[in-house]
């Protein structure tokens, strides 16, 4: 069985996967003293079941100083109540009002890229294209002031370590640097948009924390979590997108049905967020295997994407795929609340490429890897656009 406490098995997760499925598709690593989940039935299940807490679940974590309480590392009562404050956000109604601004984003980022790949050059898609269209994403999402997203961007970057159970912990110190300041401008809005509110995510949360419903911890912890959980992941997603359509070299979508349908099938096949965490309440029967109260159990969602009992040719991009129920935003109570706002970014992007499109191949520079392990994306990927292009 490969060793997933192992880094060199992140560089390509999914063959390991498989040799975990053939094995079982729910085995005990006694060196990791955890379980493995790979297959899709049995990811979901424990996902779905309160049983397996989601806060014990973090404690797997080799950190020096906790995460605050947030939606993350909370079960029940308490994650519904701080689900609910922040929730509104995300609002189908709330999330149409803000599609022009994010579409205005998109478009002008579409452009720049474009011209750029018609000069001959190399484009680095993480640097040039992906990772600044989620910071100004999330940043006006939230409500960060223009002349406030360098700044927000670069912190951003720095507190997303906190999403990685691998990450040296030496890295705690800057990340705590970086979310210290990133959460001292947050709390002057805050305050602001108790006096003044707008049409933006910070004012949900100042709301929700004059109604009581939350304290001005937990509003603050909630912000932290929406820019760990977002830009980060947002831009591996869109990174992630365009590597996978380089090597696949597959159909392009046509129209906004399959464009929706193609933003699943890629968000299937290559995810930022790789795995969760659970911790057995009581003893229990997963599967045919008897699960002891206290047992720590890691889901690979990336293996469920890829199981072959519930995916036709799983490790093929089908972009038509119409049936889809992938795991790559979790499933139950903890499914990820900002699912919606990045499936709109995906769509506009795939709305605003030009049909056709140029012939782009891989750089003259190799693609580089992130170190994290989570969320799963690149430091660099240059691509090119072929002279003879149509």
């Amino acid at each position: 069985m490969p060793d997933p406490l192992d880094l060199q098995m992140w560089r390509d997760p999914y063959r390991a996967y498989a040799a975990m499925r053939e094995r079982a598709p729910l085995t005990f690593d006694p060196a990791a003293n955890m379980w493995f989940v790979t297959s899709h039935d049995h990811c979901r299940a424990v996902l779905q079941d309160a049983r397996f807490s989601a806060s014990e679940g973090q404690l797997l974590r080799h950190r020096r100083k906790p995460l605050p309480i947030s939606m993350l590392n909370t079960d029940a009562l308490e994650h519904a109540r701080l689900r609910q404050a922040a929730a509104p956000g995300f609002a189908p109604r709330v999330l149409a009002r803000f599609r022009r601004r994010v579409q205005e984003i998109v478009r002008g980022r579409v452009r720049s890229l474009l011209e750029a790949l018609e000069s001959g050059a190399d484009v680095d898609i993480v640097t040039e294209f992906a990772r600044p269209i989620a910071v100004a994403v999330l940043g006006r999402f939230l409500g960060v002031p223009d002349d406030e997203l360098v700044e927000f961007g670069e912190s951003s970057r720095a507190v997303a370590v906190n999403l990685d159970p691998f990450a040296d912990p030496d890295s705690d110190e800057r990340a705590s640097r970086h979310m210290h300041h990133m959460l001292s401008r947050f709390a002057d809005h805050l305050h602001a948009r108790s006096e003044r509110p707008r049409d933006d995510a910070l004012t949900v949360i100042a709301e929700s924390h004059a109604s009581g419903l939350i304290s001005a911890g937990e509003a603050l912890s909630t912000l932290g979590l929406l820019v760990i959980g977002g830009v980060e992941p947002m831009s591996d997603a869109i990174a992630n997108s365009a590597a996978a359509l380089l090597s696949a070299r597959s159909e392009s979508p046509h129209d906004l049905c399959s464009i929706r349908t193609a933003v699943d099938e890629l968000l299937r096949f290559d995810s930022p967020i790789q795995f969760t965490a659970r911790r057995a309440t009581e003893d229990l029967v997963l599967g045919a295997r008897r699960i002891a109260a206290g047992d720590r159990i890691v889901v690979l969602l990336g293996a469920g994407n890829r199981d072959p009992d519930r995916f036709t040719d799983p490790d093929r991009i089908v972009l038509s795929r119409r049936v889809n129920p992938h795991l790559s935003f979790g499933s139950g109570v903890h499914v990820c609340l900002g699912a919606p706002l990045v499936r709109l970014v995906a769509e506009l992007i795939g709305e605003a490429l030009p049909r056709p499109m140029p012939i782009l191949v891989a750089g003259r520079a190799p693609a580089v890897r992130s170190s994290a392990v989570v969320p799963r994306g690149y430091h660099s990927l240059p691509i090119r656009q072929l002279a003879d292009h149509p």
